[in-house]
């Protein structure tokens, strides 16, 4: 039988998502093989058996790791500026709120962004998103958020759709017009949801522009009933919705979140336990973002706090938070959070998966998209002890190849 590529080396995978606290089941063959035709995974198989295959490409591995590619399920790459500056305000003791009434935080952002060029915009997420696929990402979630008004919601819509088209490794879009209350809009947060935030949903809907919906629903931005309000319109239309939830205190997201049945509620910070377990009883996936707490300089919870959960890793990249390493983001959730590597693995390739609802990614299996990631490492246990330093030699994203470039 003839196939298009052989890649052999140590199958490392997941093979269905794992709930925090179980037992993963895993797919290991020490001398393993992935067969691919076009763009999906023909088998999976011990490299003695799969080797007769007729290929006119080898790809030889033998004693790395191959892992299914992995997803980074919350990021926020779209965006001009830089806020680096904040670090210094961070170090004097200031919170992300402080600095907001300092003039930084979104909309700082937001200024910076609305004065950016399209073609500035385009060129700065795709090597935003190139330097992910370092790491070994082969899909990327990337939000909207940082224009705040109807027509500048729409162009980094457009902005996104046009990386999409440019970019070697898949990107899913999400609308995230709720992200925070423009200057203009101060103290009029249900104005802003009828007049901006309603209508780039519609838009978005009828131009199929977005996947998914998502709100930060936080006190001084947008509270449970805004929120309840954007996402029910927006399930109205037919897209998927998450959210932001509890990242500063507990307001109720997560209990929304699984009123809703959304997607993921992502942050989870503050929520409390009552909401988590209702997440978990409807089966909403808990997207948590280790960065954040580095980059805020606040001590890591534990990952313990998640039981009973779909739990995916996330880097949550956005301008007060520049980490574009997913395996760095596992390494800190294992050495600071108490995850093991295993379920690391398991939250960025299976788990992060159904947290943006693909249902043929994230495992290496007959018939899913052939993604997947080759690491110098012998197993998912070195991989997270590696850190900033990504050991990736290869990756490959619906049959292509993404790294090397």
């Amino acid at each position: 039988m003839k196939v298009d590529c052989l890649v052999r080396g140590r199958v490392v995978s997941p093979l269905k998502p794992l709930t925090l606290g179980q037992k993963a089941e895993v797919l290991r063959i020490e001398d393993g093989c992935v067969a691919i035709v076009g763009e999906r995974i023909m088998d999976v198989g011990e490299w003695q058996t799969l080797k007769t295959l007729d290929a006119p490409t080898v790809l030889d591995f033998s004693g790395c790791v191959v892992t299914p590619g992995l997803i980074d399920p919350h990021t926020h790459a779209l965006f001009a500026g830089n806020r680096s500056h904040e670090l210094l305000l961070k170090l004097q003791g200031l919170g992300y709120k402080e600095i907001a009434k300092r003039g930084g935080g979104i909309r700082s952002t937001v200024k910076a962004t609305r004065q950016a060029s399209f073609e500035e915009l385009v060129y700065t997420t795709l090597k935003r998103v190139h330097a992910f696929s370092k790491s070994g990402v082969t899909t990327v979630e990337i939000k909207t958020g940082y224009a705040l008004s109807v027509e500048g919601e729409i162009t980094l819509l457009q902005a996104l759709k046009e990386v999409e088209k440019k970019s070697k490794v898949r990107v899913l879009k999400t609308l995230l017009s709720a992200h925070a209350i423009p200057e203009e809009y101060e103290g009029r947060a249900w104005d802003y949801v009828k007049h901006v935030v309603l209508k780039t949903i519609d838009y978005a809907c009828l131009n199929s522009l977005a996947q998914f919906v998502d709100v930060f629903c936080e006190p001084g931005y947008f509270d449970t009933q805004q929120a309840k309000t954007i996402l029910e319109y927006a399930l109205s239309k037919g897209l998927k919705a998450k959210m932001h939830a509890d990242e500063f205190e507990d307001s109720g997201g997560a209990k929304l979140a699984a009123e809703l049945s959304l997607v993921s509620a992502d942050h989870l910070e503050s929520a409390s336990s009552e909401g988590l377990s209702e997440m978990a009883r409807r089966g909403v996936c808990a997207v948590v973002l280790p960065f954040t707490f580095h980059c805020s300089m606040l001590p890591p919870q534990k990952i313990s706090k998640y039981a009973g959960l779909c739990v995916a890793l996330g880097t949550d990249y956005n301008p007060n938070c520049t980490m574009d390493s997913l395996t760095s983001a596992m390494n800190y959730a294992v050495y600071e959070m108490g995850m093991q590597p295993i379920e690391a693995l398991c939250a960025v390739t299976v788990n992060a998966a159904r947290a943006l609802v693909l249902e043929d990614v994230g495992v290496l299996k007959s018939g899913y998209r052939a993604d997947l990631a080759v690491f110098d490492v012998e197993d998912e246990v070195e991989l997270v002890t590696r850190g900033g330093n990504s050991p990736l030699l290869f990756s490959m994203c619906n049959g292509r190849v993404v790294c090397p470039s």
